[in-house]
């Protein structure tokens, strides 16, 4: 099969993935999207109060394990020398299985969840007997801070001296966070291409490492204590119109990079399920 785009090939694809999406990880994603309700009834059980903080951490850490799992649960058998024989011999081009593989791992999975999650917690708000306060959308951005981040420590309170600051840097962060989701995504989509058994343990495993030897690199280089000293200094002794083009410069590249090496797994994950050899 060519290199090429056909729509309604794709049409087909896509409702073939999507059967196989739901009965091999259907279930899997119905436990993720009620992790918030499990987690009340297990108050209730043992009599505690319902769990108010940490509920924004249960959903989306439920929507990064959702991530990490579906590659292997949905296309595991894509690069195994027997069961991917069927795989490689769907009438679909390469280009059209990674686009299917990409939508369903980088876009359905993250939405269904976190939507999914947000209505299991929102439903919850509603019963009188040891439920939530109220739904995650009515809390305000400060509440929101003490639950997800501060999980129930000292109250944090944006300051609203930094209100310029955090509106020039507000789109910045959104699109940092949608190109955080889908780098997830292909980490995990890459991994699955990679390895033959174990992909979501062994590829978090390499996340890891790499993450740890990057952080260890860059620790040596450029935050030891003196250049932290004069960087601080140098901070400080700027206006604050310069120390929000500060902040900005370094989202944007932060961005930019991360948007080059989601690229990047995404591409050899491409490449990898067009020349995989069974």
């Amino acid at each position: 099969m060519n290199n090429t785009f056909d729509f309604n090939r794709f049409k087909n694809l896509l409702l073939n993935d999507g059967k196989m999406y739901l009965r091999n990880f259907g279930t899997t994603l119905i436990v993720l999207c009620c992790m918030t309700a499990i987690l009340w009834i297990f108050t209730l059980l043992f009599g505690g109060p319902a769990p108010e903080n940490g509920r924004l951490i249960i959903i989306v850490a439920s929507a990064a394990l959702a991530m990490m799992l579906v590659p292997s649960k949905v296309y595991g058998h894509a690069n195994l020398s027997r069961e991917g024989v069927g795989f490689a011999m769907m009438p679909t081009s390469s280009l059209e299985k990674f686009l299917s593989m990409f939508l369903y791992c980088a876009i359905v999975t993250p939405v269904v969840t976190f939507f999914g999650g947000y209505l299991i917690d929102a439903l919850l708000s509603l019963f009188p007997f040891g439920g939530f306060e109220k739904p995650i959308h009515l809390y305000s951005l400060n509440e929101i801070i003490d639950m997800g981040i501060n999980n129930g420590g000292s109250p944090i309170h944006l300051n609203s001296t930094n209100e310029a600051m955090v509106l020039s840097i507000a789109y910045i962060l959104r699109v940092s966070i949608y190109v955080s989701i889908i780098q997830w995504a292909a980490i995990f989509m890459l991994g699955n291409m990679l390895f033959k058994k174990h992909k979501a343990g062994k590829t978090f495993a390499c996340y890891l490492g790499i993450s740890y030897l990057i952080s260890m690199i860059m620790g040596l280089v450029f935050f030891n204590r003196e250049i932290m000293e004069r960087w601080m200094e140098k901070f400080n002794g700027m206006s604050i119109e310069q120390q929000i083009q500060w902040f900005q410069n370094g989202m944007t590249w932060g961005v930019v990079i991360g948007i080059i090496i989601t690229a990047l797994l995404l591409f050899f994950t491409y490449r990898k399920i067009k020349t995989q050899k069974y």
